[in-house]
This record gives C-alpha cells, sequence and structure tokens, in this order.
C-alpha cells in the first residue's frame, strides 16, 4: 500500500499549490519507499533533506500567499506549518544518528498530518484565496 498518493481529495483548486503537493507526496513516497526498502542511511538522510526543502519552500509561498490576501486565520495555518518544521528539527538529528524507529515515526506523523492538513486547512486557505481574487476582479 502506498502511503503517500496525491488525490482530487487533496486538491485545493490552486494550480501552483496543487502542484507543490503532488511534489510534497512524491517525495514522501520515495522517503517512504526508500526506507521500506532498507536502502543505506545516508540516501535515506538525501531524500529526507530534499523533503525537508520541499516542505519548506511550500510553506514559505502559502505563508506569502495568506499574508497577500489578509488572510484572517493565518496564524492558526502557520502553526500548522511550524509543528512540521519543529518535528523536522526533532527527527533529523535522530535519523542522522541512525535511530532506526525515528523515519518510521515521522513518516506516520507526515502520513496524518500531510492529509489532514491538505484536505482541511490547505482548502479553508484556498477558498478564500479564491474568493478574494473573484472580489478583486469584481471591483476593478
Amino acid at each position: 500500500m502506498r502511503l503517500f498518493k496525491w488525490s482530487k481529495a487533496e486538491a485545493t483548486f490552486l494550480d501552483e499549490i496543487d502542484a507543490e503537493h503532488r511534489e510534497i507526496f512524491r517525495a514522501a513516497g520515495e522517503l517512504h519507499e526508500a526506507i521500506l526498502a532498507g536502502v543505506a542511511a545516508p540516501q535515506v538522510q538525501e531524500i529526507l533533506k530534499r523533503l525537508i526543502a520541499e516542505f519548506e519552500r511550500h510553506f514559505r509561498h502559502e505563508e506569502r500567499l495568506m499574508r497577500s490576501v489578509h488572510y484572517p486565520i493565518y496564524d492558526w495555518h502557520k502553526r500548522q506549518h511550524d509543528t512540521v518544521r519543529k518535528r523536522l528539527r526533532q527527527f533529523l538529528p535522530r535519523i542522522e544518528s541512525g535511530e532506526t524507529g525515528a523515519a518510521h515515526l515521522l513518516l506516520e506523523f507526515f502520513a496524518w498530518w500531510l492529509k489532514e492538513h491538505t484536505r482541511l486547512t490547505d482548502c479553508m486557505m484556498a477558498a478564500y484565496v479564491r474568493n478574494h481574487e473573484r472580489a478583486m476582479a469584481v471591483a476593478s
């Protein structure tokens, strides 16, 4: 079973955000497959670092977008991003030190968090952005 598979259920209908989400799901899936296959720790760490970079790039993009439209629950949404940032800071050293279960625990967290966040939090934000864009188009 694929733990990380993007589907229409995760669609925000903002093309750039959806493309970024698909890439995060792909990178998380790559990490999952590498761990299951018993790939050497340095390679797992490299995949994880790429995943972290994808998350961070995406989070910065979403946060800029939310600020640009004065998203009223920006702080709540950003706290969710910060939760992932904190988790990554906690788990990366454990994985780098070779702790065998750390990568699995991180993947379990990501599998749950990513689906919940994209399906609820990001869809709420995207609806607000789309409505904001429509209101701006009507006003101009």
